[in-house]
């Protein structure tokens, strides 16, 4: 437990020290100004978004760029040589971008109470935003370890945006018909957005359950099939070994 806080105060460090932070502090400060010109029912559409685009782009961008500077810092070499397990080194990552949606849910959530008095339910919103960060994290690894630099992982991130972010946000302004949008249920962002919204509106519960089995189960499989049987791969190609 002790080396998983150092990892994890390490990683914020690091976020820190390449103002990651503030960046992230300036996303949430652009989603608190557009909060405050909407009203009522539209103001509650909105809300929902704002999580599932923090939770899902904003997490593999904070992992993806995590990644790129430790291989800057040739981080890795010190943790090769370190009592540090690699289940340990992932688990650090997932932990730190929990916290960082966390801390958007507590400031996104105080800003529109106290600016519209404005609540919803946390008890439904947290649990959903942390298994969503959670498989995103673990996605966002995964991008990270084909990407040569910091540009290919940009791309790496905007293919994954248009692939599967795209045909839900086309699906719900009625581009792409509900009979089709039916099987979208099957993209990580499509069941994460129905996840997140169970905070703010009543969602069916066969869809709630099918929705946290399958990340759960995606979670699982990232991480057993995609994510740590290529690290030692990765960290090998970041040696030059």
């Amino acid at each position: 437990m002790s080396r998983l806080s150092v990892l994890v105060k390490g990683d914020f460090d690091r976020l820190n020290k390449y103002n990651l932070f503030t960046a992230h502090f300036v996303t949430l400060l652009l989603w608190v100004l557009l909060a405050w010109f909407l009203e009522g029912a539209e103001l509650r559409q909105f809300m929902p978004l704002i999580f599932l685009m923090d939770s899902v782009m904003m997490t593999i961008l904070l992992v993806g760029a995590t990644l790129f500077y430790e291989k800057k810092e040739h981080t890795i070499n010190s943790i090769m040589i370190s009592p540090v397990t690699e289940n340990e080194y992932l688990l650090s990552k997932v932990i730190v971008n929990a916290i960082n949606s966390l801390i958007t849910v507590l400031f996104i959530s105080a800003a529109v109470y106290f600016m519209k008095d404005v609540t919803y339910n946390y008890f439904l919103l947290i649990p959903a935003v942390i298994l969503v960060t959670m498989v995103h994290t673990l996605l966002g690894i995964r991008l990270a370890y084909s990407a040569k630099d910091f540009t290919s992982l940009l791309v790496n991130f905007i293919v994954y945006a248009l692939l599967f972010l795209m045909p839900s946000i086309f699906a719900s302004i009625g581009v792409i018909s509900q009979k089709i949008a039916q099987y979208f249920i099957l993209l990580p962002p499509e069941t994460s957005s129905i996840l997140i919204s169970t905070g703010f509106e009543d969602v069916e519960l066969w869809k709630i359950l099918v929705s946290y089995g399958y990340l759960l189960v995606l979670s699982f499989l990232l991480f057993r099939f995609a994510v740590k049987p290529k690290f030692n791969e990765y960290v090998m190609k970041d040696t030059g070994v």
